[in-house]
């Protein structure tokens, strides 16, 4: 499996998110990986937390049994993530250590750099990396992976069952596309992948991932994305993904009257972006839309540092003012993102109003600009503050919801034969 491990541990994280308390006898470390992908993602910036808060805490949100969670705390303390206080062999206090501006996944990359995977394992992420860039026909990805049919099929059952990946039916041909990764008009996703798209969806996807929030006129004009020419098939690919709904591109009107459209990568499901944060990331591209316009398409004041401006705007709370305020940041105001208060004349100051969210909103705009992606679009903020309180506090919201058991994955005929042989055997 030639594939970066940081990549495998944010695929691991994805595929735990979706199978949660479904157990997969074919798998051995992934689910604890992907556990504890998940803890840390969570724990990443707090302060001491109690044992038994943790404990809670970790079965409620995040479907970390109890007697799953020293294994996963075991991962995280051997790559550093945390520090453990025990009393004997009992765990008291969990201190978490994450370096600040270093992605979760690297350390539990370098860890996994070091594990041995199981062949479904492997070939589960595998199908991940894969309809994480793009839709792909059955066919097409069985004979590209190189796996025997039988597993092939079984990983695509547990990748199925996990709601990561669904089977459509376009053009007479089985489609596989995963709606973690693409959220709306799957079923047009699956007719461009049937029509032969799918390696050009996948790169125009790449190249915006590059320079998020960049101008559709621009790429109209220029016939390139990321400094990397492209086809007017990549382009008419590009349109026809945002006709139909599967990209959504902010809009500002410019002055002349004419609406600008900025392309983003397709909103992710409901694994990489949780409910609670689709408002922030309608916010942070609406961000990002607004300082890409003063930054390539200026009316008078152009913007060249984009990321400087919006670490201003955090700070101080206001832009400077100039005459393109009203129309740059409108959307902003709409969104409910900053007011604009006039100085003097046509000239516009914008300021941020000062919540939680919009805070949140501008640090996920600045890493849409450099790393192409949100940094804590996964985050469950109640989760968070639970985290915070002590065992009062979470016993008071687990308590209403009802004790949940494991769920097996159902076999495959002929696997449910080979234990009922093994069972008999051992009589």
């Amino acid at each position: 499996m030639n594939m970066k491990p940081q990549i495998i541990a944010e695929l691991a994280h994805d595929l735990q998110s979706g199978l949660g308390r479904t157990s997969i006898p074919d798998f051995d470390r992934l689910p604890i990986v992907g556990m504890a992908s998940i803890l840390a993602l969570h724990i990443k910036g707090l302060g001491e937390i109690d044992y038994a808060v943790l404990r809670q805490v970790s079965d409620h949100f995040f479907d970390i049994p109890a007697i799953a969670l020293p294994q996963v705390l075991d991962l995280l303390a051997e790559i550093e993530y945390l520090s453990l206080i025990k009393d004997g062999k009992s765990i008291k206090k969990v201190i978490p250590s994450i370096p600040h501006f270093d992605s979760v996944y690297s350390g539990i990359g370098e860890y996994l750099s070091n594990e041995s995977l199981t062949e479904h394992e492997q070939l589960a992420i595998s199908i991940l990396d894969e309809l994480s860039g793009k839709p792909e026909k059955r066919d097409a990805l069985l004979g590209r992976l190189g796996a025997e049919t039988k597993l092939f099929g079984r990983c695509e059952q547990i990748v199925s069952v996990s709601g990561l990946v669904l089977s459509k039916r376009a053009r007479g041909q089985d489609i596989l596309v995963s709606p973690t990764y693409f959220a709306d008009n799957l079923d047009k996703l699956a007719d461009i992948a049937a029509a032969g798209g799918a390696r050009r969806v996948e790169r125009i996807l790449k190249l915006i991932g590059q320079v998020q929030g960049w101008p559709l006129s621009l790429i109209e004009k220029q016939l390139e994305v990321a400094g990397e020419k492209i086809g007017s098939d990549e382009l008419n690919i590009l349109k026809a993904l945002i006709s139909d709904g599967i990209l959504k591109p902010p809009s500002i009107n410019r002055p002349n009257a004419a609406t600008e459209l900025f392309v983003f990568t397709p909103r992710p499901g409901n694994i990489r972006l949780n409910a609670g944060n689709r408002n922030i990331y309608e916010r942070a591209m609406g961000l990002v839309a607004a300082v890409r316009k003063g930054q390539l398409m200026e009316e008078r004041y152009r913007i060249k540092y984009p990321i400087a401006l919006l670490n201003k705007l955090k700070e101080r709370k206001w832009i400077g003012a100039n005459s393109e305020a009203p129309h740059q940041y409108r959307s902003l105001v709409d969104l409910h993102v900053g007011r604009l208060v006039k100085t003097s004349g046509d000239m516009f100051q914008l300021h941020l109003i000062d919540t939680p969210e919009n805070i949140r909103a501008v640090d996920e705009a600045v890493s849409l600009l450099r790393t192409g992606q949100m940094s804590q679009s996964a985050v469950d903020d109640d989760a968070r503050i639970a985290l915070s309180q002590d065992e009062t506090y979470v016993q008071s919201i687990v308590s209403a919801s009802k004790f949940r058991a494991s769920e097996k994955i159902i076999l495959q005929p002929d696997e449910q034969k080979e234990i009922e042989q093994l069972l008999l055997d051992l009589r």
